[in-house]
């Protein structure tokens, strides 16, 4: 379905009859096309979606319902602010949206330049009255106010992650089914919904290099040969899997020849979820993993963003003790002893990342979600379709609770309890680096106010660059530290596909 209209730059609403939808956008002047829902798998080259962004919808359950595509320069609002009449500035768009009794759903915005914002509902004062609108029997109007942006591209016609081009302002609605247990909760349920579908492989896994990076994780069936002998363990990091986090290995066949002469072959790897639970309950999840081959294990550690966090876990929280993070009974597993040796931090959030905060969810999806469409290879690490979730979660219940995200805030209380580190840390080796953003990236830090976000903390994208080798518990030497510098443009997915990578053998195999 379609439906052309015209907006005229001023306050009259414009109401869309096969949709329901109403628009006020007094400084916009042009037109629009409105198309309805988007069956899974079409294709829409006036729009440039590509399927990346089809199965992100897809997989996080929400309804592609409606997609508004504007031809209309965005002006610069009249003293900064709203005009004398009415309170929807030059530089904004009101949308009026009608939904079921049993519905919520999360507005997505991306201006010509490609930078995404995501909206949710704006309360209507009960003396305010709705805008008129086509929908008869709607049980709702949810009205979203949209700062629109210029939208200017330093980059004019490069394809994106989730979309081939785009030349026009996009509006997308994504609407989301309300659980009647879901009301009132703060628990993300959607979110744990997806961890559950699309990361099912939960546990330890290995095989050759090739087995280990591939999309299709093969079970370790005998543990035995790795009792009591000192073995390499991967941990991936927020939203991620093995084969995500470390596919660019695959890049570097010197590397892993080395690394599986000086571990005879021994190398493991911890698929797990990382956002609806506890890093604590992680490490539960670890141990039992393990109860089948009862003994004594050794590991070394390479690690990706969050998944550094569980290995200083793994020092620090023996099962038992779990409780005391998660708030969830925890027995011990007998016969079953963990040590870790030497941890390789690559983008650890070590001291925390602001973008962690429960109260800073809607700008975490936000950033992200830039992230991934304007450096593609950012999604073998950030799952889209988590962030759809995510988004959708928020549109259900504002600031929904998600264990295994705020884990990583700044003083969280997992943070507290895993400091100091037990023994010291001359097993620690560190990646970070100082990211500056070019091309279109630069429109996302300025629009998505990044900076402000991160205080003005040096960062890769997600994680303060200090903060990996340098926190309030403990200080790397910087023999130990690999610190990219902004001109090399290495962004929190990109550390493994550097030459410098080949320093993890290096330090692994130090006597």
């Amino acid at each position: 379905m379609q439906e052309d209209f015209k907006l005229i730059g001023d306050f009259t609403p414009t109401e869309l009859e096969q949709s329901g939808l109403t628009i006020v956008a007094p400084g916009l002047y042009g037109s629009g096309q409105w198309y309805g829902k988007r069956v899974i798998g079409e294709t829409r080259d006036f729009t440039g979606e590509r399927t990346e962004l089809d199965q992100a919808i897809a997989e996080s359950g929400a309804e592609d319902r409606h997609t508004l595509v504007i031809d209309a320069p965005t002006p610069k609002a009249v003293g900064g602010g709203a005009r004398s009449r009415g309170d929807v500035a030059d530089d904004e768009a009101l949308l009026q949206v009608p939904l079921g009794r049993d519905e919520a759903a999360v507005v997505m915005y991306l201006d010509e330049a490609g930078v995404v914002s995501f909206h949710y509902e704006q309360p209507r004062p009960a003396t305010t009255p709705a805008l008129p609108s086509r929908a008869f029997g709607a049980a709702h109007q949810a009205q979203y106010r949209l700062r629109l942006r210029a939208g200017v591209s330093r980059q004019p016609g490069k394809s994106r992650a989730m979309f081939s081009r785009l030349v026009s302002k996009l509006i997308k609605v994504l609407v989301v089914k309300v659980f009647p247990d879901q009301v009132g909760t703060y628990v993300a349920r959607r979110v744990q919904a997806w961890e559950e579908k699309h990361r099912t492989f939960q546990g330890l896994h290995g095989g050759t290099w090739a087995q280990l990076l591939d999309t299709k994780p093969t079970p370790v069936a005998d543990l035995s040969r790795f009792v009591g002998r000192r073995s390499l363990l991967l941990i991936h990091g927020t939203s991620s899997t093995t084969a995500g986090a470390f596919a660019r290995l695959a890049d570097a066949p010197a590397l892993l020849d080395r690394l599986s002469a000086q571990y005879e072959g021994r190398v493991l790897a911890f698929n797990h979820h990382t956002l609806g639970t506890a890093v604590a309950d992680n490490v539960h999840q670890f141990y039992e993993a393990l109860a089948g081959s009862p003994g004594e294990y050794a590991f070394d550690v390479v690690c990706h963003s969050r998944g550094g966090l569980v290995a200083r876990a793994l020092t620090r929280l023996a099962p038992q003790s779990n409780s005391a993070v998660s708030g969830a009974p925890s027995p011990r597993l007998p016969d079953v002893r963990v040590s870790i040796g030497r941890i390789v931090f690559v983008a650890t959030p070590n001291a925390g990342t602001a973008l962690a905060d429960p109260e800073g969810i809607p700008q975490f999806v936000e950033r992200l979600t830039n992230y991934v469409n304007m450096l593609p290879d950012a999604a073998l690490t950030i799952a889209s379709g988590a962030l759809l979730s995510l988004a959708g979660a928020v549109a259900e219940v504002t600031l929904p609770r998600l264990p295994g995200l705020a884990d990583q805030a700044p003083g969280s209380p997992l943070q507290e309890q895993l400091a100091p580190p037990p023994g010291g840390t001359s097993g620690f080796f560190a990646f970070s680096s100082d990211y500056e953003p070019d091309g279109d990236l630069i429109n996302v830090v300025k629009d998505a106010s990044v900076d402000r976000i991160f205080a003005g903390e040096k960062n890769d994208l997600v994680v303060p660059s200090a903060g990996v080798a340098h926190t309030p518990h403990f200080d790397l030497p910087e023999d130990r530290i690999v610190a990219f510098a902004p001109k090399r443009h290495v962004h929190h997915s990109a550390f493994f596909g550097q030459k410098e990578i080949v320093r993890i053998a290096d330090w692994l195999e130090l006597p």
